[in-house]
């Protein structure tokens, strides 16, 4: 039997009421990202609307759903996977970001994730060639890296601020 004195029993409380936030997890080719659950609208099937991607978008396509044009962020064509396929297991993620909802189109949908926002590292400078506003950092989850992405900087991405600005 373990005695348990005043101090040690308020530091488990405190571990216990830890503040998490709550990520879904996702797959995109070999490598694990994360995004805020409470930005996520809802979890679609890419077969459910036809792909309709306008000229001149290299990484965007444009997704007609519920009787609206949705923008689309390949996310294999953003982080450069090869080869930019679709899956049985592939799903678009519909992300709502202030005035803007886009999709985002991912391998898999592995789960939800309850992460400590202590243990957020910022992405390190020369990780990416990528605006690193689309980053909002990395956490260690089961000894693999988790990037973890912001629904505000891709909602903000250039392809898709050119959509909502009348470009496709």
């Amino acid at each position: 039997m373990q005695f348990l004195g005043p101090a040690t029993r308020r530091n488990r409380q405190k571990q216990a009421t830890a503040p998490t936030e709550s990520f879904l997890l996702f797959r995109v080719g070999e490598e694990t990202y994360g995004m805020a659950l409470q930005g996520i609208r809802e979890v679609l099937e890419p077969t459910e609307s036809r792909a309709l991607t306008p000229a001149g978008y290299q990484v965007c396509m444009v997704l007609a759903h519920r009787g609206r044009r949705l923008p689309v962020i390949r996310m294999r064509a953003l982080f450069d996977v090869t080869p930019d396929e679709t899956s049985a297991a592939a799903r678009v993620l519909v992300v709502h970001e202030g005035e803007r909802t886009v999709g985002l189109l991912v391998d898999e949908v592995l789960g939800v994730a309850d992460v400590d926002p202590q243990r957020i590292s910022l992405l390190p400078a020369m990780a990416t060639l990528l605006d690193p506003a689309l980053f909002r950092g990395v956490v260690v989850r089961q000894d693999r890296l988790v990037v973890l992405v912001s629904e505000r900087g891709l909602a903000e991405f250039e392809e898709v601020g050119a959509f909502y600005a009348g470009g496709a």
